[in-house]
């Protein structure tokens, strides 16, 4: 009996446990369901909120006073001066600025007169984008999305290029999420003082090209000759947009990097910048060289090539380093003179040079590209050729010469000549050779296009044969430039001028270059720039002030480091 009573005890004890287990299960289901309602409840709400938010954003303006540095260091390339600028910005981030009431100041780190250092946090993740405009003074729009550390951030750093000086400028930033919605737009405005060195645009004509612009800014390269060291900005309807400063020499492109852009500031330094226009490195090529016309970057070698004057030398303009971007290692790649021997033996020698010295500029480098990893295409002003050579960081030989005369008639050099195709006056005194290549073209097949200046005369070749460029022009007065595009064709040593138009005349310096659809261009003596269609008709050009020239026009959209 007592064992029966055990197992209905048992049982009951079990039906109860269960019972309390169901309970229990029951509760915590409940638990969940609520607190799954809650979270859903408060999901719909914040959703909701966030709505309301979004919809509720509006453009306002907001007041800025941009705050200017204190510098004891006036030499902007040196690490004291860049020290002192981040010292007190590191400072001033120890305030509490936001999107709403940022931190703004003028040319923070000294590397563009009218750029502002922008810095504000937020709660919301996003992206910005930035439109400086000057109605003031006919500005064309500059808007892009500005780039940061990450794409979407609660950190906002920037540095905002294009404002003019003399004006008031409209800045308006708005700020996106990862579905475009704006979490804020503003707009503030800031007036920048005038800035007299600035070279005045004089005139601009509108061409028969209907076609729009690329978006960018025209840099101005060694406005009259060096002494004019600044880098001058100007956008698409030829305002001033701000001035880049440098030391005593002029830069002959903007280089990109990385996410940094490189120029040089002095007759034989480089300087590396961030996109918060931080002077962040400094190369210095020694005492024993210095620039003259160009320098690029070779990307597979890490290296900057640059064309130097040897002052050891009795020779100008001859001689290729390349500086070691992480090293700053300086090494010569080529002197012209070890392949070239007979035509440096053979060159008259003038009491004065170009520029008054008494180096020998036999061969007169003035601009260069790469064709490949491993092989250049070089411009010699002097001799009206293009030379490649390859093998350039390891064994560099001559591969070929492209020139329309009798220079190298007799020579050795004779036999490196690439035939002509068609009938064509050659190129005479060209400037910034370029390589264009298109995947359209087999194999060894590629185009060299540049400004074909159309000058004829060589200060060191008496017998230059100047009968076979006919329309080459003085240095006093000639027809018209010219933009030249050739196909080369290396299998069977062939090139042909494929496209041509003319350009107003400059006997010397002078650049063009593609952008996309168009061509722009830079004529030195006749103080001209701006940019043709793909075709040669001319959209939009622009005349400028300048006592003399200016060495190079080149434009530059700056996406991949600002944008």
């Amino acid at each position: 009996m007592s064992y029966l009573k055990g197992m209905i005890e048992e049982m009951q004890g079990r039906e109860s446990k269960k019972h309390k287990q169901k309970k229990v299960m029951i509760c915590i289901l409940a638990v969940l369901v609520l607190m799954a309602a809650g979270f859903f409840g408060y999901r719909v709400y914040a959703n909701y909120k966030e709505e309301q938010f979004l919809k509720s954003v509006k453009l306002r303006e907001i007041k800025v006073k941009p705050m200017t540095l204190e510098h004891k260091e006036k030499d902007v390339f040196t690490e004291a001066y860049q020290k002192e600028s981040q010292d007190q910005i590191d400072k001033q981030k120890k305030k509490n600025y936001t999107i709403q009431k940022p931190m703004v100041i003028r040319n923070a780190y000294g590397t563009n007169t009218t750029a502002l250092y922008y810095y504000g946090k937020t709660d919301r993740a996003s992206y910005a984008v930035c439109t400086v405009e000057a109605p003031n003074v006919g500005a064309a729009v500059y808007k892009h999305t500005l780039k940061g550390k990450k794409k979407y951030s609660t950190t906002h750093e920037y540095q905002i290029i294009g404002l003019s000086a003399g004006t008031r400028n409209k800045v308006t930033m708005e700020f996106f999420n990862e579905d475009k919605r704006a979490v804020e737009k503003q707009y503030f405005y800031v007036d920048i003082p005038e800035d007299n060195v600035i070279p005045r645009i004089l005139k601009k004509t509108k061409g028969t090209s209907s076609q729009k612009m690329e978006d960018g800014l025209f840099a101005l390269l060694g406005h009259d000759k060096a002494q004019n060291a600044n880098i001058y900005l100007y956008d698409n309807n030829g305002v001033n947009r701000g001035r880049m400063p440098l030391n005593k020499y002029r830069t002959d492109r903007l280089l990109f990097v990385g996410d940094e852009m490189a120029y040089s500031y002095d007759f034989n330094k480089i300087a590396m910048v961030s996109r918060l226009g931080k002077v962040t490195k400094t190369y210095d090529l020694g005492e024993n060289y210095e620039f003259h016309h160009d320098f690029l970057y070779a990307e597979k070698q890490n290296k900057f090539i640059c064309l130097v004057n040897d002052k050891k030398q009795d020779t100008i303009e001859d001689v290729v380093v390349s500086v070691d971007v992480k090293t700053g290692e300086v090494k010569e790649l080529i002197d012209f003179e070890d392949y070239f021997k007979t035509m440096r033996n053979l060159a008259y020698r003038p009491k004065k040079n170009t520029y008054g010295g008494t180096g020998l500029d036999w061969i007169h480098l003035n601009s260069m590209n790469m064709i490949d990893d491993d092989s250049m295409i070089f411009s010699s002003r002097e001799q009206s050729t293009l030379i490649k050579m390859k093998n350039v960081f390891e064994k560099p030989e001559v591969d070929y010469l492209i020139h329309g005369g009798t220079v190298y008639n007799g020579t050795d050099y004779q036999k490196y000549m690439l035939k002509k195709e068609g009938t064509f006056v050659g190129q005479a005194g060209q400037h910034t050779i370029s390589v264009e290549h298109d995947k359209s073209l087999p194999k060894g097949q590629y185009y060299l296009y540049m400004f074909n200046n159309n000058y004829g005369y060589s200060a060191t070749i008496k017998s230059f044969d100047w009968s076979m460029f006919p329309g080459t022009g003085t240095m006093k007065e000639g027809d018209k430039s010219m933009y030249y595009k050739y196909l080369v064709d290396e299998n069977k040593r062939t090139y042909k001028l494929v496209q041509s138009f003319a350009i107003p005349y400059s006997p010397i310096v002078s650049s063009v270059e593609h952008m996309k659809n168009n061509i722009s261009f830079g004529s030195g003596t006749s103080k001209t720039f701006g940019e043709y269609d793909k075709d040669g008709k001319l959209i939009y050009s622009f005349s400028y002030d300048a006592d003399k020239y200016s060495y190079r026009v080149m434009k530059y959209n700056f996406q991949g480091y600002l944008f």
